[in-house]
């Protein structure tokens, strides 16, 4: 006996259709497209650890738009609070980056007090942030204010060094606003008021 493929075509054939016919209907409706968001840029904090070093610092003034020129470096003995000292010059007028082996050498060897008068022989810039020494401007002759075109240099160096070595103390002719603020410090207690005693 002979049986017909005629069912099992049929099948077939409505099975491909079923195919093609939803291939081309039209695609269900979707959400809107998820938009993804950015990822976070984390700002690399330029802030140097103490202690810090002179060649760091010459590096941030390098890429400055300071015309920045070295003269040489030394290097401290061994037994010397300095561990280096960069002598260059900004626009012929004398830089000096010293480095300290700490911050507290530095105060030490220095006698540094930024609140003190300057005198003649000192430069007409000075700025120590950490165990780092910067000095701008010739330490000869009368103390004088400083022109307008040192004032807007002196500006470009604190500009470049304030991020890195805040917070920065300076003696200055003509004092120079710092723009990174210090680090928050705990605000102080007030004062326990004593009891009456009974």
């Amino acid at each position: 006996m002979r049986v017909s493929n005629h069912a099992a075509r049929l099948a077939a054939g409505a099975a491909v259709a079923l195919i093609v016919m939803t291939a081309c209907a039209s695609p269900p409706a979707s959400s809107p497209p998820v938009t993804p968001r950015p990822t976070p840029v984390i700002t690399p904090d330029p802030h140097l650890t103490d202690p810090a070093t002179a060649d760091d610092i010459f590096r941030a003034i390098r890429v400055g738009s300071l015309p920045l020129h070295v003269t040489n470096a030394t290097s401290g003995d061994p037994n010397s609070p300095v561990v280096k000292r960069i002598n260059a010059d900004i626009g012929n007028w004398p830089l000096i980056i010293s480095e300290y082996r700490t911050s507290a050498l530095l105060r030490e060897s220095l006698k540094w007090d930024p609140k003190a008068p300057l005198a003649q022989g000192n430069p007409p810039y000075a700025f120590v942030g950490m165990n780092i020494l910067i000095e701008f401007g010739p330490v000869t002759g009368l103390l004088t204010r400083p022109d307008n075109s040192r004032q807007k240099q002196a500006e470009g160096l604190v500009a470049l060094i304030d991020p890195l070595l805040w917070p920065i103390e300076q003696r200055s002719l003509v004092p120079l606003p710092v723009k990174t603020p210090a680090p928050a410090t705990a605000a102080a207690s007030p004062p326990a008021v004593a009891s009456p005693a009974p």
